[in-house]
């Protein structure tokens, strides 16, 4: 990393801690701040990060994401999924279906194109790990929803990447590729996911019993994430469910994880500030001005769909009326995961790419703004946030 980009790190971070501190003045939560700083001095308005800078500092937005990724994975408990029992996968199936097809159905009605239907209902299942594990930890929340809510955001996530790659798949059969091909090429891509998380986590498990204090483990989780990042792009598949099945192995098999968790979050932070400002500078305002009819369509069709997919899973299944009620609007931010899907896409298929990357650009704008109000809310009508202690 050069001298520059080393500079632009850190003014990057220390700006999203004057605007986390802000934020907090405010009462609003610190992730919002982080954003709103980016976008405040990033190309939008005063282009003091500018578009350059991005490119320049995306390796610190790839650590951070597969971070996050690692730690959503890490709340994933065996026994919490036997005790959730259906709950979890009810909501889950259904708060992403619901979106899916909402945004589907709309997007047929209004451009009659159904592989791009299909290819944005697959990426609007998606809800952003990184604002839900912020504002839970900011406000120390905890508690039914809590627990169901950051299960069902790894789940959907992984719902989305899989059905996304499925889509895909079909749609690069369909222009030329052949069958086969599509086939493999997602095959390899599951398997390969599940077998460099699953060695990275059993390597982490089997140092464990190896190491001398805590903080070599802190080190071999960190080394070991950022190789499985590496090994991933070397091969040409996404980190994305590679971070969050070494977090949900790593959690289940490890004896100490609690205690790492702890230790990892002093060392999260900077990564986690860098990159919500870094998301917040990436935003630009003057794509709210091409959202059109299908970009409108697609803010109101998703989180509605989420909303009464989740609402009357919880119904169905019983589930305790803090999660019924609440866990639809927690559901609302979108960002890291979406984007990454819209460019995967716009390489390949450079004109949908660009609908497709209009519309989840100039949404995610409207969700990251009020995506985190909306989780803190949800949290706090279900009386699980616990600031006091």
């Amino acid at each position: 990393m050069h001298v520059y980009e080393l500079l632009s790190v850190g003014m990057v971070i220390l700006l999203g801690i004057l605007g986390g501190k802000l934020s907090h003045r405010l009462k609003i939560p610190r992730v919002t701040g982080y954003m709103l700083t980016g976008l405040f001095f990033g190309p939008s308005v005063l282009g003091l990060i500018s578009t350059n800078t991005l490119e320049d500092i995306h390796m610190v937005n790839e650590i951070a994401l597969g971070l996050i990724l690692f730690a959503i994975g890490g709340e994933i408990e065996l026994r919490h999924l036997k005790a959730m029992g259906k709950k979890l996968f009810y909501i889950s199936f259904a708060e992403s279906l619901s979106a899916f097809v909402f945004v589907t159905i709309l997007t047929i009605l209004i451009t009659g194109d159904i592989s791009l239907a299909i290819l944005l209902g697959s990426i609007s299942m998606a809800t952003a790990p990184g604002v839900t594990l912020l504002v839970i930890r900011e406000y120390n929340a905890r508690g039914p929803l809590t627990e169901t809510l950051l299960a069902v955001v790894a789940m959907n996530n992984i719902l989305c990447l899989v059905i996304f790659r499925i889509f895909f798949s079909v749609h690069a059969a369909m222009f030329g590729e052949p069958v086969w091909d599509a086939i493999l090429d997602l095959l390899k891509e599951l398997v390969l996911s599940v077998a460099i998380g699953a060695a990275t986590a059993a390597v982490i498990t089997w140092w464990e019993q190896k190491i001398d204090d805590l903080s070599e483990l802190l080190l071999v989780i960190i080394a070991g994430i950022l190789m499985a990042i590496g090994l991933a792009k070397t091969i040409g598949i996404s980190y994305l469910m590679i971070c969050l099945i070494i977090g949900a192995i790593t959690n289940n098999l490890s004896m100490m994880h609690r205690l790492v968790y702890a230790e990892l979050r002093q060392t999260e932070m900077p990564f986690y500030i860098a990159f919500f400002v870094l998301s917040g500078a990436s935003l630009h305002l003057d794509m709210l001005s091409e959202i059109g009819l299908l970009g409108i369509a697609y803010l109101f069709a998703r989180p509605i769909g989420k909303y009464i997919g989740s609402y009357y899973a919880g119904k169905k299944c019983n589930a305790e009326p803090q999660i019924t009620n609440n866990i639809g609007m927690a559901l609302l931010p979108q960002a890291g995961v979406a984007i990454g899907m819209a460019i995967t896409v716009s390489e390949s298929h450079p004109e949908m790419g660009y609908i497709i990357s209009t519309v989840i650009l100039s949404s995610v704008i409207v969700y990251e703004g009020f995506g985190p109000f909306l989780t803190k809310l949800a949290l706090g009508r279900a009386g699980e946030i616990h600031l006091q202690e």
